[in-house]
């Protein structure tokens, strides 16, 4: 859900207006849901009234692009008036324009450094982005008008976002008892109805008062739902926002940014043709929006270009051309999944797992957001996993086995907390998972981190969710996810039962302070103590040496590159030594092997390699040099063992599946040969009537025998005289 448009409204109640009575009239009768009548005085205003009033009244009227001129001639009479640019800024979040928005914005406050609409349009974006430099802004307001509504409302957002509905609500009830317009007091009483909600604070029918409070003075306000539910989209309660959203529409048909909300949570429920009907009602009325637009066209791609692989635990969604290969990897971990994390967590799904797969990845973020452009690789939204597929990305930058592994992990921990669960708790158990029991399994940490512990930036277990939600330096949200993956880490390791009784705490409305206490028996601020000694026990020897580790790995690679073996490997030895776990992409192994290999000796080549892919390593040219060196040095098992992990890795290449199915054949593991090798034929082997011999034989082994037939009469067709294949059909039909 964006939250512009919510954050917009909440502006231009909250924000006063151009100076004209006549003005106040139409936009009371507006706001009390009497449309008619309002849209009869607003017209009246434009006989004798300047631009300013103009533009005001066709934007109110829903006449956008004279409403965009009226702005510019206005403008162009008062170039230096300030407040007249904020109110464009807030024209244009209205319609989806943040970017414009903003600048007009900035050259406001340009004109006028304390005008207020500019600076609290300006942090209503930032509020919407989670940007913490929005709080500088609302308390300049502040400090000049500290009973301003829209601040303090803004301010009460920033509360609510971080789940502290105490703190929102005793700023917004006082708010009741000014004298405020009637569209200031409708957005503080959705927005007191969206604390209610959090805090569970509700009627029989899941009602809050509030909400029931704001329809009495107008009916059809819309947003009486919709701005609650925009705080349960952010605490990832999905089913509830669409329940939500579905009255917002019903209370308020022409509610457009509900109804583009309403679709794409429905989407996140997998509801498809539901949420296809919500967005083009939202394209109709609305079709500047730009998210409903891209999300309707992803739709059309998805239907025309993937395929949907069904069965009883797993529903695929993948494009045609990566079907036949990605889809027993992911079957392979969604089963692993309910075996292993259904029993570490104590939680059998109820429903398929729903995963979608994207060969690029602005479709994901479309698909996530509605928008391209966004920082992250794969989401969840309960039984539903969207994701950049391993096309979407370099292989050296994006490790798509260890992602799904991550993104699986949270279907769990929301769905065992009925998405209750404090976000840096999903987070890190997932972290975890992929540290411990994912598929690229490792122990290091980056670089940033440590520098992270060195500058003690790392949060207080009780307020890491911030360092998602609200970062406040570079790299603080990459931080928050190894920080939280390795509390995790700590706690599996040190309390029995401890991951399963928080979530069961989570699952019982805690909040992380209690789930603590419940789950581990310790205080929030016990277990930062103890984690700290296991961070100093744990890495505190590379940490208190950081500069001199990063100083030895540039060493390392300025020699290499110059051609300096010797010198290279003894910076390198030295590096390792110091961290024996660091597998980044500059790791001190990969300089290592590389300065072996032209140096020698070759074996020592092959050790530093070895010892990176046990470390967790997983660039794709190492893990490839390491299985031909061990498989020429008659290492076939663990060769093996490499190639597989290359393949996952890099998936769609052809050569490695041809590779690995060879070598698994010649290991007599003929059903894992049989995957690689129908991988081979889906990815289009230059040799076709080979592939299929390849796979006949594999399935004669197999005692598939019809099938081997099938095969080889497929080779036989495109290779007639191809003498293996003759040799097999004969003795399969003797």
């Amino acid at each position: 859900m964006s939250p512009l448009p919510l954050m917009f409204s909440a502006m231009l109640a909250l924000i006063s207006l151009p100076a004209a009575a006549s003005l106040d009239v139409c936009n009371t009768l507006n706001d009390s849901g009497q449309k008619d009548q309002a849209r009869s005085c607003y017209l009246d205003l434009l006989i004798g009234n300047d631009e300013a009033i103009h533009a005001e009244v066709f934007w109110r009227t829903g006449d956008r692009k004279t409403a965009n001129r009226a702005f510019q001639r206005a403008l162009e009479a008062h170039p230096d008036d300030a407040r007249l640019r904020a109110r464009w800024g807030l024209f244009f979040v209205s319609i989806h324009q943040p970017k414009d928005a903003e600048k007009l914005f900035h050259e406001a406050l340009e004109i006028d450094a304390d005008q207020v609409d500019a600076l609290l349009g300006l942090a209503g974006l930032l509020t919407g982005r989670f940007d913490s430099k929005a709080q500088e802004l609302i308390q300049r307001v502040l400090a000049a008008h500290p009973d301003h509504p829209g601040a303090n409302a803004l301010i009460a957002r920033t509360h609510l976002q971080s789940g502290n509905s105490a703190a929102a609500s005793e700023i917004l009830t006082p708010l009741l008892d000014a004298d405020l317009e009637l569209a200031a007091r409708l957005e503080i009483l959705a927005l007191l109805a969206a604390a209610d909600h959090l805090t569970g604070n509700l009627s029989a029918d899941g009602s809050s008062e509030r909400s029931t409070q704001a329809l009495s003075l107008n009916p059809h306000y819309g947003d009486a739902f919709a701005i609650p539910a925009y705080y349960y989209v952010i605490t990832r309660r999905y089913a509830e926002a669409v329940a939500l959203l579905e009255r917002a529409t019903l209370t308020q048909p022409d509610h457009w940014v509900a109804h583009a909300d309403l679709g794409t949570n429905l989407l996140r429920l997998n509801r498809f043709d539901e949420a296809r009907d919500h967005l083009t009602q939202a394209y109709n009325g609305d079709p500047y929006n730009a998210e409903v637009v891209n999300t309707l066209r992803l739709l059309d791609s998805l239907a025309e270009g993937f395929d949907e692989i069904v069965s009883d635990d797993l529903i695929l969604r993948v494009h045609k051309e990566e079907a036949a290969v990605l889809a027993p990897y992911v079957h392979q971990f969604v089963a692993d999944a309910a075996v292993g994390m259904a029993q570490r967590y104590s939680y059998k799904l109820l429903r398929p797992v729903v995963v979608e797969l994207y060969q690029h990845h602005d479709d994901f973020a479309v698909r996530t957001a509605g928008l391209p452009g966004i920082g992250i690789l794969g989401a969840a939204f309960g039984d539903v996993v969207v994701m950049d597929g391993p096309s979407a990305k370099p292989a050296d930058e994006f490790d798509w086995s260890s992602a799904l592994w991550h993104e699986l992990a949270h279907v769990y921990t929301l769905n065992a907390t009925s998405n209750l669960v404090s976000r840096w708790f999903s987070e890190g158990v997932s972290v975890y998972e992929e540290r411990r029991h994912g598929p690229s399994r490792n122990s290091s940490v980056p670089l940033h981190f440590l520098e992270a512990i060195n500058e003690e930036r790392l949060l207080p277990v009780a307020e890491l969710d911030e360092g998602f939600i609200r970062p406040r330096y570079p790299n603080q949200i990459a931080v928050s996810y190894v920080q939280a993956g390795l509390l995790c880490v700590y706690i599996a390791e040190n309390f029995p039962d401890g991951l399963t009784g928080m979530l069961a705490a989570y699952a019982n409305g805690a909040s992380t302070e209690d789930a603590i206490l419940q789950g581990l028996k310790v205080t929030p601020r016990e277990l930062d103590k103890a984690f700290n000694t296991y961070l100093g026990e744990a890495y505190g020897s590379v940490t208190r040496n950081l500069n001199e580790f990063k100083d030895v790995m540039e060493k390392a690679g300025l020699a290499l590159k110059k051609s300096q073996f010797e010198e290279a490997i003894a910076n390198a030895t030295v590096a390792i030594e110091m961290y024996p776990a660091y597998v980044g992409t500059d790791s001190p192994y990969l300089v290592a092997s590389r300065a072996y290999a032209e140096h020698g000796p070759t074996h020592k080549a092959i050790d530093a390699l070895q010892n990176y892919w046990q470390a967790g390593g997983r660039q794709p040219d190492a893990l490839h040099q390491l299985a031909e060196f061990l498989h020429e040095s008659g290492s076939f098992r663990v060769a093996a063992q490499v190639q597989e992990d290359l393949v996952r890795t890099v998936p769609l290449v052809a050569e490695h599946h041809q590779v690995l199915a060879d070598w698994l054949s010649d290991l007599d593991q003929h059903e894992r040969a049989l995957v690689e090798y129908r991988a081979v034929a889906a990815l289009g082997s230059h040799d076709k009537a080979a592939t299929h011999y390849a796979l006949a034989r594999t399935l004669y082994d197999l005692n598939r025998t019809d099938e081997a037939r099938q095969e080889l009469l497929y080779a036989l067709e495109i290779a007639p005289r191809y003498l293996d294949a003759l040799k097999l059909l004969t003795e399969i039909s003797k």
